[in-house]
């Protein structure tokens, strides 16, 4: 006799497979994808755990999925082969999504260091490009006829041994018996879907339970993931949000708000340390944008695999902010901040990609004397960034993909080196003094190694480093240190074009990063960055110009926002700032904190050295520490002022992001 009715037993039988299934995985993505060492630590099982109670509810979920086939009490699968046959099809299409999910969900992993979420829609505007980046960064063949093993397997399986549950001789039992059934099976469904013994149900804030992100990743369900970020609201601060921290703001960027005549954080600035004299023919001006080069893969801050010792030397003549950092990890956020310098805090898609925040007003303009051009090797229309580039640099000259004349290498468009080569003809026949806007793109997967004679010579797998030496200092594979290595070959190469153009000595050279490329653990970056999550924002701020600018270590804290403030500080010309950043020369020796912003948990930083705090916008949760001498940060009970600075400047960032958008001229 049948303990269980058929149904019961089929769909605990398809939810434990299921469960199975995705216990596999994440043994997988813990021992493949992440960079956690598959060692039974207590912070690591705990998330495992958490984890496997988050696949344990879609498991049941999906099982359930299967109900309009198991509900009718004579028209279902129990009494026909024909619906049997129909549910193995339906089945067939559960299992091809949770597979599917999971590829992507590794996929993703690889490419972002973070587990998949709501705001991967973003690349469904881009699906040309994102899909060419897919194709030549992995076996995507291999890949999906793995799947279809896997798939065929599964399928297999429940015809076999599932679908045979539902083919057993009925059992009389008594009301009281179905009743107790119905009152168990229940009970234990609504525990299942809770995920623990608790009127609060398990949620996503349970994996971040100790402020790793990595650690965090082992405990995220895929599906789970995008629904509880998909819920996570933008809605705009208004003006009244912003008025209980004007106090705040006026500190953090030196004036009075509300401004009373435009929008209530416009201020006129005028520069405290230019470089340049009134009655001096302004110098040109070169932002080079080095992809995905962050602070741990760069010599300079430690790493002792000396994979840029061009960028190194031009360190020591230059004044760097060590102490510099993104707002947020996106290269299309990066580029929204570094022209509109306001930090990108969309919730799901980047700003670039709203057609309504992309006229913004920006410092840029401040440099009236100066042409525009903006280049990049591939598609300005990647993310929406043309319209972006258009819409808020008046004038500028946008050059892509289309107009270069060197050949295509990937997805990215032409070679940096092609297109660094390309840009200084153009730069060299300007008329008038110049703002070069140079977009690299070759320090990103499928890390490309272009034959374009550049004289790049590429280390061959066991002529160099070991495996483990390039995980110690940050690298996730010999492809992406050679590619790191590239970046800053061509670096030097552009320095020796310009000085054999003659466009050198009258031209201050910015050098940013959009975000570090991983946010794997380093011993030469301090540990509170790792504690709070944030170990891919930090990157280097070079600004070169030795006829001007004296070499110095600037140990100010800055943010992506205070880029352009900082460029126009450098000119004597007072200016109107609309932005959330700030001329780091007037910051200097202020102690004012730097911004950032972790999307995966919607949580605001902010951080000036001596001490960290964040704030959760989801659940409200605040965190304030100390740092100590060796960079550890202590957590304290007391709140310290950096709560609400970080609060501060997350409001006027959803404020401005359509505050400071321009009105139609």
């Amino acid at each position: 006799m049948n303990i269980l009715p058929r149904r019961v037993q089929y769909l605990l039988a398809l939810t434990m497979a299921l469960w199975v299934l995705q216990g596999l995985f994440r043994v997988l993505f813990w021992g493949f994808v992440s960079e956690l060492p598959l060692a039974a630590e207590s912070h690591l099982v705990k998330a495992f755990w958490v984890g496997l109670r988050f696949d344990l509810r879609v498991s049941l979920l999906a099982a359930l999925c299967t109900l309009p086939w198991l509900l009718l009490p004579r028209f279902s699968a129990v009494n026909y082969r024909v619906l049997q046959r129909i549910l193995g099809y339906w089945f067939g299409i559960i299992l091809l999504a949770i597979l599917a999910m999971y590829v992507f969900d590794a996929g993703h992993y690889l490419y972002l260091s973070k587990r998949i979420d709501a705001s991967v829609v973003r690349f469904s505007s881009d699906i040309a490009i994102s899909a060419s980046m897919m194709w030549q960064s992995y076996p995507v063949v291999k890949i999906g006829l793995s799947m279809a093993l896997l798939w065929g397997l599964g399928y297999w399986f429940h015809h076999q041994f599932l679908l045979s549950l539902l083919q057993q001789e009925k059992s009389r039992k008594r009301w009281y018996s179905n009743c107790i059934h119905v009152l168990v099976i229940g009970a234990l469904f609504l525990l299942i879907l809770l995920g623990r013994w608790s009127l609060v149900p398990l949620r996503w804030n349970h994996a971040f339970f100790n402020g790793n992100a990595q650690v965090a990743a082992l405990g995220l369900n895929p599906f789970v993931w995008i629904y509880d970020t998909a819920r996570f609201s933008n809605k705009a601060a208004t003006q009244k949000d912003l008025e209980p921290h004007f106090g705040t703001l006026s500190q953090l960027f030196g004036a009075d708000f509300p401004n009373r005549t435009g929008v209530v954080l416009d201020r006129w600035v005028t520069p405290t340390a230019p470089v340049v004299s009134r009655n001096d023919t302004p110098p040109n001006v070169v932002i080079v944008f080095m992809e995905s080069l962050g602070a741990s893969h760069i010599g300079a801050y430690g790493n002792q695999l000396n994979p840029t010792p061009h960028i190194d030397a031009l360190i020591k003549q230059s004044r760097w902010y060590p102490h510099f950092n993104v707002p947020a990890r996106s290269t299309a956020k990066s580029v929204f901040t570094s022209i509109t310098g306001i930090p990108d805090v969309s919730a799901i898609k980047t700003a670039t990609r709203n057609p309504y925040m992309t006229h913004q007003r920006s410092v840029i303009n401040a440099l009236t004397e100066h042409e525009k051009h903006y280049m990049l090797g591939g598609s300005a229309g990647w993310a929406n960034m043309s319209a972006l580039i258009h819409n808020s640099i008046e004038d500028v000259a946008l050059y892509e993909e289309k107009y270069w004349s060197s050949e295509i290498v990937d997805v990215w468009g032409i070679s940096d080196y092609s297109l660094i080569k390309e840009a200084g003809i153009i730069l060299g026949q300007a008329k008038t003094p110049f703002l070069g806007y140079i977009q690299t793109a070759a320090n990103h997967s499928p890390h490309t190694i272009a034959d374009d004679n550049s004289g790049f010579i590429e280390i061959a797998e066991g002529d160099g480093y070991s495996n483990e030496e390039l995980k110690n200092q940050g690298f996730s594979s010999l492809a992406q240190y050679n590619a790191v290595r590239l970046l800053d070959h061509n670096i030097g190469k552009m320095f020796e074009q310009f000085k054999q153009q003659g466009l050198y000595d009258n031209t201050i050279f910015v050098l940013f990063s959009d975000h570090q490329a991983s946010s794997a653990k380093v011993a030469h970056l301090p540990e509170y960055i790792f504690q709070f999550g944030i170990a891919e924002l930090p990157v280097p701020l070079i600004i070169h110009a030795p006829a001007m600018i004296t070499p110095v270590v600037d140990h100010t804290f800055g943010s992506l926002p205070d880029l352009l403030p900082t460029i126009a500080g450098l000119f004597p010309q007072p200016y109107l700032n609309t932005t959330l950043g700030r001329d780091l020369a007037w910051a200097k020796g202020k102690g004012l904190p730097s911004y950032g912003f972790v999307q995966d948990s919607r949580t605001s930083i902010a951080m000036d050295g001596n001490q960290i705090a964040s704030v959760n916008h989801v659940t409200g949760k605040r965190v304030s520490a100390d740092i100590d001498a060796q960079g550890v940060a202590h957590i304290t009970d007391k709140a310290n002022p950096l709560e609400e600075a970080a609060l501060a400047y997350y409001l006027a960032a959803q404020y401005l992001l359509k505050a400071n958008v321009a009105k139609p001229k």
